[in-house]
């Protein structure tokens, strides 16, 4: 007997939903890494940042990794198996996490983490797709506002509880929350299959371990690259050769395979490559979080501070959602909507220029986090529809892959390696060029303390002035980018609009193929002599 849904019979479906919903905020909120609380982890762990961020990259490559195997492993195993299986590891990964004093744990535990939470949420949000309307602008404007606002609210309360408690107790809550989770699937679940059972015999493990490999490799480049100043290290140069080398079987693999986890043939539609390379694009706004965290730090902000200060992006994310629902309900074009993404992360570099000082209120901070919300929901949901139209469900998942790859990974990371050299070149240039106007022997800097006084303040300055230079170097890169949106054509080109205008043009239209050309054209000739 097939059953579709997830719950017995005898559950109602007011508690279905509400069931669904209780299941499915600790699962998005679930993570190997709160971001709130890394400066704690490394000071406890005695490890350096570079090692928490390589987790946190790690999570996304997990999520990425798995996406080609989510139909086939849901077709073999039953909804409440997949549940309440993942639900029981993710526990059991937040308790390794939140125990362990090893990063290399932490990193390894924080990528087995995206891969299960994936097969967890699909359960979930098949359903969700259900209840919304099966629309997927409607899903995409419902899901990714409520995805990002709650990111925003758990890095708000794991760093409100961790900075007044211990972070590890964050971790045993989770894995708690999770148990509880299972224990709910186990009671309300049916245990029923929603398809014929297929053999798992399909399944391409090594195509999942070459992608995994090669994209650790360049985490662990991107990650480590300042640090270990990029290509002086030979770790650098290996990890540099393997992700070539793993990213070249993998793509090998995919163009011999009969069933490939990544059909190569995708990349030949338009709207897929133009919708990656806009997200890749989307990452060099996005990577400047880290100016603004290191300018905060200058203001002497806590981690709770910093935490309410982003929770400013949750308004730009609903806002973001109401836009979509009222834009794609009226069926408006798909460029606007993507340009006002791009624009608000454009207005949010713009502010972030003239805000940068050493004394300001954090009341001026909270419209660039708005808009820095806006935008990135605004392109998660633009993007998403943009380079996921027209696909089926397999090349979808495919897409998928290579999409979360580049928005939640590479773009961010990319970008964030390019600020962070740049960041530390321009401000030990910037202490250099104003030490040479100090003189410890002036009456007034003497006022001001001894040199070590005054190192003090021209540091802070110099980072300063490194921020601002940056975000100027963004605010000239953005201008070819908000161009390159501005002027593609997100829509194909309708043939008869081409005839026509080519008509009007007076330019001929031999070789064109159209169903019923003659008689268009003879309409169309008509147009145009009355347009003349």
């Amino acid at each position: 007997m097939y059953n579709k849904g997830l719950f017995h019979k005898w559950v109602p479906k007011p508690l279905s939903i509400l069931l669904i919903v209780v299941l499915l905020v600790p699962v998005l909120t679930a993570s190997a890494i709160y971001t709130g609380n890394i400066a704690d982890m490394v000071g406890t762990l005695g490890t350096m940042s570079e090692s928490i961020s390589l987790a946190n990259n790690a999570s996304s490559i997990g999520m990425a990794a798995v996406f080609p195997l989510l139909l086939r492993t849901k077709r073999y195993f039953r909804s409440k198996e997949l549940l309440v299986g993942t639900l029981v590891i993710l526990a059991f990964l937040a308790l390794v996490c939140g125990t362990t004093d090893d990063a290399n744990i932490i990193v390894v535990g924080a990528f087995l983490m995206g891969f299960f939470k994936m097969f967890t949420m699909i359960e979930l949000i098949i359903p969700v797709m259900g209840i919304i309307g099966g629309e997927r602008w409607k899903f995409y404007s419902f899901f990714y506002p409520i995805s990002i606002g709650l990111g925003q609210l758990s890095a708000y309360f794991t760093t409100l509880y961790a900075y007044n408690e211990q972070w590890q107790h964050v971790y045993i809550i989770s894995s708690v929350v999770l148990l509880l989770c299972a224990l709910i699937c186990v009671i309300f679940m049916h245990n029923l299959r929603p398809g014929k059972q297929i053999p798992l015999a399909g399944f391409d493990w090594l195509s999942v371990g070459l992608f995994s490999i090669a994209f650790m490799s360049l985490n662990y480049v991107l990650v480590f690259a300042r640090q270990q100043a990029w290509y002086v290290s030979e770790n650098i140069q290996w990890a540099t050769v393997g992700f070539v080398v793993f990213l070249g079987l993998f793509l090998y693999r995919q163009s011999i395979s009969k069933a490939p986890n990544l059909p190569l043939a995708i990349f030949k539609k338009r709207n897929v490559v133009h919708a990656l390379i806009m997200i890749f694009l989307m990452g060099m706004f996005m990577g400047s979080a880290a100016m603004q965290s290191a300018f905060t730090a200058i203001l002497g902000y806590d981690n709770p501070t910093n935490a309410e200060l982003n929770m400013a992006m949750v308004p730009g994310g609903i806002a973001a959602a109401v836009l979509g629902f009222y834009w794609f309900k009226n069926k408006w074009a798909m460029k606007g909507y993507v340009l006002i993404g791009f624009l608000s992360f454009y207005l949010y570099t713009l502010i972030m220029y003239f805000m940068i000082a050493p004394v300001i209120d954090i009341e001026y901070l909270l419209l660039p986090n708005f808009l820095r919300g806006l935008g990135m929901t605004v392109l998660f949901i633009g993007l998403g529809l943009y380079g996921l139209n027209d696909l089926s469900m397999q090349q979808t998942l495919a897409v998928s892959t290579v999409l979360i790859t580049i928005r939640s990974f590479f773009g961010t990371a990319f970008f964030g390696a390019i600020y962070s050299w740049a960041m530390y070149k321009l401000q030990w240039q910037n202490v250099g060029d104003l030490a040479v106007n100090i003189d410890a022997m002036v009456n007034i800097n003497q006022a001001r303390g001894n040199g070590m006084a005054l190192y003090g303040t021209v540091q802070v300055q110099a980072i300063l002035s490194a921020a601002k230079e940056l975000f100027g170097f963004i605010l000239i890169a953005g201008i070819p980018v908000l161009a390159y949106v501005a002027v593609h054509r997100f829509n194909p080109v309708h043939r008869r609009l081409v005839i026509a205008s080519k008509i009007i043009a007076w330019h001929p239209v031999k070789g064109y193929k159209l169903h019923g050309r003659k008689q268009y054209i003879e309409e169309a000739a008509d147009v145009a002599a009355a347009a003349i």
